[in-house]
């Protein structure tokens, strides 16, 4: 105003400063804040009192159904259900009808998720260098995702960009009096509090989780809608959040204003192009006239087949599109008598008063059946850098409503568009207002406004970021089957990944999450030395890696009968008697079986694992076994040793005085074939003394020449040893608070051997009560025999990577699949270089979900021999190492994701 005094005195020198120039200076201009409908927010009810002083209104925070890949009759129930939550739940009211709001929109806030991990990480892993490094890598990578124009083209399953986001569904229940109306805020409050909890209660009983939203909610999305490129923070709102955080809601300063906090540079508006202006980004609204045709269910934001690709509609809105539904409770009398009016003014004999005439008895006849006229209002709020950006956008909407047959109002004979912005706002929209001015909302069925309902969705998981994807919509899908809460039995796990469709990166990326978050005691069991790479990067990392192979020269011994010397604590008799019913899977804890155990890992090597000859043992050589079990441990006591090695089990089993010449014979058979075990390099695995492993953070133990052909009994003897190692650590170290996990790679080549299933059985079920989990990954079902489904079922989590047909008759041959998860399992596909798609699993989730990695996991699990050819050509460029190497790798993948971004600018 000063210099415009100034100016004005500098210009006109020759004439006098009159006081009406000077009054024009100090009028007031009109104040965006005023047409916003918040004024206070009363925390202790949860409530936000409206802009006329007795309105009060609730805020929440919607997470849709998942409906992805979820059969017609699945989501037609859901319709069902929607319908009465709608029409059963919320009062009618004649005097002060309440309204029922719908927003959703994208939010390209992703990177909040690091900030959740940070906040959700044990107190044993936050502060550690590995963490620390881990969440610099889940920034960058979720910058990536997030950028602008996306992080790649979905030319398999959407047909559009993918581009990392949240969607966010909020809702608003709230009601505005008439002038004369004597308010009691208390009583208004408590019926509010009525409505709003059988609300979400119903909701929630849908499979729609709602959460009440306070001011902070409220005053985030707002600053986020009202300064969409903030000068102060460069354009970055999750910056300007922490520059101008929510101020509380206690000790507030005299004459506060919710609705002044919300506005950083003053809005303005320009009338004959119908638009407002946000930090100098044009806003307009698009407005819906009428629906063409009944709308399928989850119209706007559930996934639907349409020619080659699967999307939601709302996947193809332009960046920054919010859509708005306002629904009036009105009360059904005074629909039907609104049908009353129409059916006598429809008189004459020409065809639009027959046509209304009829529509109105339809109407009728429907109402009478408990289908609800409401009246709806829609809108689409879009926004653009410019203008010229602002009409494209305008097209696009345009466009996607004519296709789903829905008419909006063109935007040539839309006069009222900066009104209808403001009024398409939350708890802004007043019905009489509206309908007294304007009459844009449209009386539509309460089936309809079920079936428009923005809660179908896609899964978006538990919200406890332990393992970490994404849906098809970008949005991020959290699940931790370490958190109790996630899980209803325990966090077993198989995962599943036919060869190609990315097993190997999604196990490294999942081992280097859980590592980050919950700093778990890690074993790992492979073939092949997938993850070598990952355990050199752990170390440099700060972490503590032992790395094993089984090669001839290694000095590795893997004794299967170290537990021998604990059954001296019974007789002889109590224990080769003693039951060892292998029937149950109980999780409830119970004394462990030793001798049972190790009975098994004589059977394989007398057997050579094979089943045949396994079923042809009968109780009688299975009571030679035991006995002679039992008493190699009391000759290796009687000799001063404390460990019961291979050879003295077959020293013992040739002692046959007590057995007949048949029976005798067949002792010898069996010490015979043991005793291939005592020498060469099975003698050395399985023949020597076993020693303390290293306290590590990470153990990789590689089978090496064991996972060769031939090698199979070798194999299985090897694996029970290593689980009675694991076995003992965890039990040893039960009451330390930190959990154990065993991961086993390529789990069809190691459980080829029927005998090993109840090994795993009797060890594995122990467990639960040592915060020890069991995780086994396999390329497919297939060559796992059929007497592994009670080894199976124990596991409660079941990831699945995209497989085919009968790879998914396979998982039915083992668990028991609904016609959703069926229809989930192949719909999930896989886009070479972008993505892999998958479904948990699990008592309690079956989400559909889409891994997409950072860039260092990729790195660390290539395995190909193009992969290890590239990772020695820098390393010979350089003077690096592998892991340098492989980070190298990384950056090369990160600057092709980047270039894409750039790429889909220019276009």
């Amino acid at each position: 105003m000063l210099n415009s005094l100034f100016e004005r005195k500098s210009t006109t020198t020759h004439t006098p400063l009159r006081k009406e120039d000077v009054r024009k200076d100090y009028i007031e201009q009109p104040s965006f804040t005023n047409l916003l409908p918040w004024r206070e927010y009363d925390s202790e009810n949860q409530v936000f009192l409206l802009e006329d002083g007795k309105g009060i209104g609730a805020l929440f925070e919607v997470e849709p159904v998942g409906v992805e890949a979820k059969t017609d009759d699945y989501i037609l129930e859901i319709q069902e259900k929607l319908q009465a939550t709608i029409t059963e739940t919320i009062p009618e009211d004649n005097v002060a009808p309440w309204t029922l709001q719908f927003f959703v929109q994208d939010e390209l806030s992703v990177r909040t998720l690091t900030d959740q991990i940070r906040e959700y990480a044990h107190p044993r892993a936050k502060d550690t260098p590995y963490t620390k490094h881990f969440l610099d890598v889940m920034d960058e990578h979720l910058r990536q995702v997030g950028q602008p124009n996306g992080l790649f083209n979905d030319e398999v399953v959407t047909g559009g960009r993918w581009q990392g986001k949240r969607r966010k569904v909020r809702m608003c229940l709230y009601r505005y009096f008439p002038e004369n109306y004597k308010s009691d805020y208390d009583r208004d409050v408590r019926e509010l509090g009525r409505i709003r909890k059988r609300l979400i209660t119903q909701f929630i009983g849908i499979g729609v989780k709602v959460r009440i939203g306070g001011g902070k909610e409220l005053y985030e999305w707002m600053l986020r809608w009202f300064n969409p490129n903030p000068v102060i923070t460069k354009g970055d709102c999750e910056e300007l959040l922490k520059a101008a955080p929510y101020p509380g809601d206690e000790n507030l300063p005299y004459g506060y204003d919710l609705a002044e906090q919300l506005t950083l540079t003053r809005p303005r508006s320009d009338a004959d192009k119908g638009v407002w202006y946000f930090d100098e980004m044009p806003h307009t609204a698009i407005s819906v006239q009428a629906l063409r045709r009944v709308p399928e269910n989850g119209v706007f934001t559930a996934e639907r087949t349409s020619g080659e690709h699967t999307f939601a509609m709302f996947d193809r809105m332009p960046e920054g599109t919010v859509m708005s539904m306002s629904i009036e409770i009105k009360p059904r009398d005074q629909v039907t008598n609104h049908l009353g009016r129409i059916m006598r003014s429809a008189v004459g004999d020409n065809a639009e008063a027959e046509i209304a005439k009829q529509e109105a008895k339809i109407a009728q006849h429907e109402l009478a059946k408990n289908n609800t006229l409401y009246p709806v209002y829609i809108s689409f709020l879009a926004r653009a850098d410019n203008l010229q950006k602002l009409d494209d956008a305008v097209s696009i909407i345009d466009s996607l409503l004519l296709s789903n047959r829905l008419q909006p109002i063109s935007e040539k004979e839309d006069l009222l568009k900066q009104d209808m912005y403001i009024r398409s706002l939350p708890m802004k929209f007043d019905s009489l207002m509206v309908q007294k001015k304007q009459r844009r909302s449209r009386l539509v069925f309460s089936r309809h406004i079920a079936s428009l309902l923005p809660v179908y969705g896609r899964s978006k998981g538990t919200n406890h970021p332990g393992l970490m994807y994404f849906n098809r919509g970008g949005e991020p899908l959290l699940v931790d089957p370490l958190n109790n809460q996630d899980r209803k039995k325990n966090a077993h796990a198989l995962i599943i990944g036919p060869t190609g469709a990315g097993k190997s990166a999604s196990l490294v990326d999942a081992v280097m999450k859980v590592v980050a978050v919950h700093r778990p005691r890690i074993f790992i069991v492979e073939a092949g030395d997938s993850f070598g790479l990952l355990g050199e990067y752990m170390v440099k990392h700060g972490l503590t890696v032992n790395q094993m192979s089984v090669t001839p020269s290694a000095d590795i011994s893997l004794p299967p009968f170290t537990n021998a010397m604990k059954l001296l604590e019974l007789s002889e008799e109590e224990v080769i008697t003693k039951d060892d019913d292998e029937s149950t899977l109980d999780d409830e804890e119970e004394d462990r079986d030793y001798l049972g155990e190790m009975e098994l890992a004589a059977r394989v090597m007398i057997t050579g694992g094979e089943k045949k000859e396994d079923d042809m043992l009968h109780r009688a050589d299975r009571l030679v076994i035991r006995k002679a079990i039992y008493r190699a441990a009391q000759s290796a006591k009687d000799a001063g040793r404390s460990q019961v090695l291979t050879e003295d089990v077959v020293s013992a089993m040739r002692q046959t005085e007590d057995l007949d010449q048949n029976r005798t014979a067949r002792a010898i058979e069996m010490a015979d074939a043991m005793e291939l075990y005592c020498t060469g390099v099975e003698g050395k695995l399985f023949n020597r003394a076993g020693t303390e492993w290293p306290e590590v953070d990470i153990t990789i133990f590689d089978m090496g020449i064991l996972a060769r052909e031939g090698y199979e009994d070798k194999l299985t003897v090897a694996y029970m040893s290593l689980m009675n190692h694991v076995h003992a650590l965890v039990e040893r170290e039960q009451h330390e608070g930190r959990p154990t996990l065993m991961l086993t790679d390529e789990g069809h080549i190691i459980t080829k051997n029927a005998t090993l299933a109840p090994y795993i059985i009797k060890i594995v079920k122990m467990w639960r009560k040592l915060g020890a989990w069991f995780w086994i990954a396999t390329q497919n079902l297939e060559d796992f025999p059929d007497d592994s489904r009670r080894m199976l079922a124990m596991l409660e989590w079941w990831i699945c990577l995209v497989m085919p047909r009968d790879e998914v008759t396979q998982i039915s041959r083992f668990k028991d699949l609904t016609k959703e998860q069926e229809s989930k399992l192949l719909a999930a596909r896989k886009s070479p270089g972008q993505y892999t798609e998958g479904v948990i699993l699990t008592d309690n989730l079956d989400p559909l979900f889409r891994a997409i990695p950072p860039a260092i996991s990729l790195a660390l699990a290539m395995t190909e021999q193009h992969e290890k050819a590239e990772r020695r050509e820098i390393m010979e460029e350089t003077g690096c190492d592998r892991v340098d190497a492989a980070e190298i790798v990384a950056e090369r993948i990160k600057k092709a994701r980047r270039e894409h971004s750039l790429e889909a600018a220019d276009a």
